[in-house]
């Protein structure tokens, strides 16, 4: 079932319906709003063999897609932090394969912005010079990394956190509701695992220390969140679980800033240092950064 983007989705529906379908999206937005989800199910919609009823989520072709494992449909995830020239090299070869169920072709990349420049480059060649008939869908939470060729081929649809009605169709803890951020994904996620609801609420609350201490205190914080007998790199997960709680405890700082309706410099200033986190996180997701020098240094930067 997909939870809220009514708006994306019916402009989805109405390309389909008027024939009107670009050759290539760009789903953009936040991590774990649904962007993946709705690139799935707008694959079922353009596959299913029912059509007044797509996606009707039981037809063969409908299974398929749900399982990433329709022969029409590509999906592409990284692997070991990047998306590489030799999985688009891959995909540039199915797709000169003739459709099996479909007259057309899907596919949809998830984390796209973790495509290196090779692969980058690549992509751009295959939106240039299609093989055949192929709906592209570029799912990512940094489109910006996107090559500015690459951007000016794709229509760009953007996602948004949901209400708190909306997450409410999922969950009705208001502990959870407090903790997603109008991100369906992560309430999903808590509710499937308590251990992962805990574990984010207790690295909530080092975050807010952790945000509130002088610049000194941050640094001996840091000295003991990565011990000495801990490996460089080592302690990646712990890092981007803090990294993450502190973006929420910054952005509901920001919001109640915003409320006040004036431009100063608390504002400005927290704006910038979600952006300084964001960047942070991102590098630890996609390269081999080294975690605690990447902490030390988004502190000096703050």
């Amino acid at each position: 079932m997909l939870i809220g983007h009514k708006q994306q989705w019916e402009f989805l529906k109405q390309a389909l319906r008027n024939n009107r379908l670009p050759q290539a999206f760009i789903f953009s937005g936040e991590e774990r709003l649904g962007k993946k989800k709705t690139a799935f199910e707008f694959v079922k919609m353009v596959f299913c063999e029912n059509p007044k009823e797509a996606p009707c989520q039981n037809c063969q072709s409908c299974i398929l897609v749900e399982k990433a494992s329709h022969p029409d449909f590509i999906f592409i995830s990284p692997e070991k932090k990047e998306i590489q020239i030799d999985q688009v090299r891959s995909l540039q070869k199915s797709l000169s394969l003739k459709p099996v169920l479909s007259k057309i072709k899907a596919v949809a990349i998830n984390d796209a912005h973790c495509l290196n420049i090779q692969a980058q480059n690549c992509i751009l060649k295959t939106l240039e010079e299609p093989k055949s008939q192929t709906i592209f869908i570029l799912i990512s939470s940094l489109p910006n990394v996107f090559l500015s060729t690459i951007q000016s081929r794709c229509e760009s649809l953007k996602f948004y956190p949901l209400s708190a009605k909306e997450i409410q169709k999922i969950t009705v803890s208001q502990e959870i509701l407090n903790c997603s951020s109008g991100k369906p994904g992560i309430a999903i996620s808590f509710l499937k695992n308590q251990n992962n609801f805990l574990e984010f609420q207790n690295s909530l609350k080092i975050a807010k220390g952790f945000l509130t201490k002088d610049l000194l205190s941050k640094f001996l914080f840091i000295k003991e969140f990565f011990p000495k007998n801990k490996e460089d790199n080592d302690g990646g997960k712990e890092c981007l679980l803090l990294l993450e709680s502190m973006i929420w405890h910054l952005r509901k700082a920001l919001w109640i800033r915003a409320e006040e309706e004036v431009i100063n410099n608390a504002l400005l200033k927290t704006k910038k240092a979600i952006e300084l986190t964001e960047e942070a996180k991102m590098l630890l997701q996609t390269t081999n950064v080294n975690p605690r020098l990447l902490l030390e240094n988004l502190i000096l930067n703050f």
